[in-house]
């Protein structure tokens, strides 16, 4: 009887180690680990935006233009501020880095991040952002216009 205890306690502790030995990609993103895929040029309209509560309507008067070379440009009504984007790789992640120049809206301000890519397809992209914090996740969604 001691040979089937001593059975189990191996065999319960081999499986406990594949389990925990197992890892799991926090990058659930569209392209599959390619910190590549840019946004589609052309305007985009915030279509989500959560910092703790859902501050969308912040941003309903604001179209956003992201060039081909990395170029950016939001736009609320007359006026313009100007900005870049980048991707790149930060703790394992693929990133989407948004930065604007001068002063700015507190709303431009917010999105100001580097934005974990969930998605960027042709026609929608979805970022999150987890903060260091509080470690809230912040979310922003753009759909194309």
């Amino acid at each position: 009887m001691t040979i089937a205890k001593f059975a189990f306690s191996v065999l319960s502790i081999l499986t406990l180690a594949a389990f925990t030995s197992c890892s799991s990609s926090d990058d659930n993103s569209s392209n599959g680990g390619n910190n590549n895929v840019t946004p589609n040029p052309g305007q985009w309209k915030v279509t989500y935006f959560y910092d703790k509560k859902d501050e969308t309507s912040n941003y309903s008067a604001y179209t956003f233009e992201f060039g081909s070379g990395g170029s950016l440009t939001a736009t609320n009504g007359s006026q313009s501020w100007s900005g870049t984007w980048q991707t790149g790789i930060d703790d394992s992640a693929d990133k989407f880095l948004i930065d604007f120049n001068g002063t700015l809206p507190s709303a431009l301000t917010e999105m100001e991040e580097d934005w974990r890519i969930i998605t960027i397809e042709d026609n929608f992209m979805h970022f999150e952002h987890t903060s260091g914090g509080n470690g809230d996740t912040d979310v922003l969604k753009f759909t194309k216009i």
